[in-house]
């Protein structure tokens, strides 16, 4: 009958959909994981969020509380679906058999047990989670052991183990913490996001040196500022020696400010990476322009060195992230990302000096094509210039303290405006036999000298923001003001006990504190949401990260977004809680808190 399809058509509407929230991806997810080679297997140790373990029913009681008693079959089955099965490990060409599960345990959220592999391995093996413990499913950590068998073969604590982890389907944003135990008992952590690939825990010099040059290639050839600056380089260029000339000066350049960026030589402040894209972007509108209105060959291998520095900046930005993955060769690593940029570079020009000579040969004159090739790469890198200034002003610059770190800076600043002297000086002579021409040496020491002081400029202390919330961002004072911020406006209707202990670290540690405080700003007070200043929003930004053990220091916490981007959510092992006098609250909420435990709405 028709009237039956509107009627089943308003139903569908109006019943809701209860299914939804069970199967909710998780925003972010922290995997946790001890790699230790063992004789005849390989032991793995795992914690995960057991909310990222979706499309499983665990057995609850109550209104939603993990029933630990009835859990562990459960658990079994999450951990072999959601992580033995997603992981594959190997030791050298040899495939090691899949993962077994040895065995589960549930934890709380602020179970310590996984800062050291000894406590982890003991934990799951041998302190069970109480059964008549309250907690709701979704707050919930699995701990997982796994043995990898090794089929005979003894692998030991220095072993070739390759990990493919594919966890990434876990949450929106999953992040892994791999920690190998090394034979003498040292650690070694690598990071990374989503799934990797294959990782080496600890390769050997060949096999570190041989992703390194695929790694500076594919940055080579995925860097377009780059590509472009190579080609206005060679644009105007003809003969051979000048080519030679030129290319060596830019190589030797990018190597010295490369090497001398990852090895802790160059400026740390935050606004250092941006103003180097922003200094690239401009080396190649300079570039450009200069081939339109007529370039001077003879001294190009001038500007190409001094361009060469900022562009090894560049190339050192790329690599910091990888360099976890060098193990023990640390140097090799440098040497060989820097070769697998020269074998992009060289492939590149191959291929682009014989195209350039053949179209002005055949299709247009020269003088033509290199102002309308010039002309189209000033419109694009202008527009990046444009951008990135604009990235730039979004960065705060505060003067430099003046103490013993800063006159140490100035000390090693001074020596590497030396060393860039000398290898121009050098250079020099080099280019006077190519050419035969008698430069300017005077000129371009002095060039040299400026560009040198510039890139070697001593860190910025004062405007460096700390990686780690545990390293001090906020003062004493800040966090005063912030609690009787806290106590004024907000508790009416928090409590400090929201905002600390397990529920906070759950919710916020591995995270940047710039999500934190748009969360504060956004949603609190919970009456009246926004409408504290944004020095108020700082202050009891402040005084949350005390709550939760966090030290102060002597850098101000501010509420500039790049700044707060670039801290990370930490605890640090055995922190220290907040006094008693800022706890009151929770001793008389505790019991509603566990009863009610419930994740922050994600943002």
């Amino acid at each position: 009958m028709p009237f039956l399809y509107p009627l089943l058509a308003l139903l569908l509407l109006l019943v809701p959909g209860r299914c939804a929230h069970a199967h909710e991806i998780p925003a972010s997810v922290v995997v946790r994981t001890f790699v230790k080679p063992d004789g005849a297997r390989v032991r793995v140790l795992v914690r995960v969020p057991l909310e990222s373990m979706r499309d499983v029913s665990f057995p609850t009681r109550g209104a939603g509380l993990l029933d630990v008693a009835r859990a562990e079959p459960t658990l079994r089955d999450a951990a072999q679906l959601w992580i033995a099965d997603g992981l594959r490990l190997r030791v050298g060409d040899r495939v090691l058999a899949a993962p077994q599960v040895v065995a589960v345990r549930a934890a709380l959220p602020g179970d310590r047990a996984f800062e050291s592999y000894a406590e982890a391995l003991r934990a799951v093996q041998e302190s069970p989670l109480p059964v008549d413990t309250d907690i709701p499913v979704g707050q919930v950590m699995l701990d997982v052991l796994l043995d990898v068998p090794t089929a005979g073969v003894v692998v030991g604590a220095d072993a070739d183990v390759v990990l493919d982890p594919q966890w990434a389907h876990l949450g929106v944003r999953t992040t892994t913490v791999v920690t190998l135990i090394l034979s003498n008992g040292a650690t070694r952590v690598i990071t990374f996001d989503g799934d990797p690939g294959e990782v080496r825990l600890d390769p050997r010099w060949w096999q570190a040196a041989w992703r390194f040059v695929r790694s500076g290639m594919a940055h080579m050839f995925s860097g377009i500022d780059h590509l472009l600056f190579i080609l206005c380089l060679v644009l105007p260029i003809r003969t051979m020696r000048p080519l030679v000339g030129v290319v060596t000066a830019f190589t030797i350049a990018h190597s010295i400010t490369l090497v001398a960026s990852a090895m802790g030589f160059a400026p740390t402040a935050l606004w250092f990476p941006p103003l180097v894209e922003l200094l690239i972007a401009a080396s190649i509108v300079y570039m450009a322009l200069e081939n339109i209105v007529g370039a001077r060959v003879q001294r190009r291998w001038m500007i190409a060195f001094a361009f060469g520095l900022i562009h090894g900046f560049g190339f050192a930005t790329a690599l910091r992230e990888q360099l976890q993955f060098a193990g023990a060769h640390l140097l090799t690593s440098l040497a060989a990302f820097n070769v697998g940029v020269e074998i992009a570079q060289l492939v590149v020009l191959a291929a682009a000096v014989p195209v350039l000579r053949w179209v002005f040969a055949r299709a247009v004159p020269e003088r033509i094509g290199v102002i309308i090739a010039s002309a189209f790469i000033t419109h694009e890198a202008w527009h990046w210039l444009l951008e990135r200034a604009a990235t730039l002003r979004t960065y705060r610059f505060t003067p430099p303290v003046l103490d013993a770190l800063f006159l140490a800076d100035v000390l090693r600043g001074a020596m590497g405006v030396l060393i860039v002297i000398g290898v121009a000086w050098g250079i020099s002579g080099v280019m006077r036999r190519l050419s035969g021409a008698q430069l300017a040496s005077r000129a371009a020491t002095g060039l040299l000298l400026m560009l040198a002081a510039g890139m070697f400029t001593p860190r910025d202390s004062a405007a460096q923001a700390p990686k780690s919330t545990v390293q001090g961002v906020y003062t004493p004072a800040q966090a005063t003001k912030g609690k009787s911020v806290f106590n004024g406006a907000c508790l009416g209707c928090h409590t400090t006990a929201s905002h600390m202990g397990a529920a906070f670290e759950l919710r916020w540690f591995g995270r940047p504190l710039s999500e934190l405080y748009g969360y504060l700003s956004n949603l609190m007070p919970k009456s009246a949401p926004g409408t504290l200043t944004e020095d108020e929003y700082v202050w009891v930004t402040a005084y949350i990260l005390k709550l939760n053990g966090m030290p102060a220091g002597k850098v101000e916490l501010n509420a500039e977004p790049a700044w707060l981007k670039a801290v990370r959510i930490d605890g640090a092992p055995g922190n220290t809680p907040a006094p008693l006098e800022d706890r009151w609250e929770v001793r008389s909420a505790v019991r509603k808190e566990v009863l009610r435990f419930r994740l922050v709405p994600q943002l």
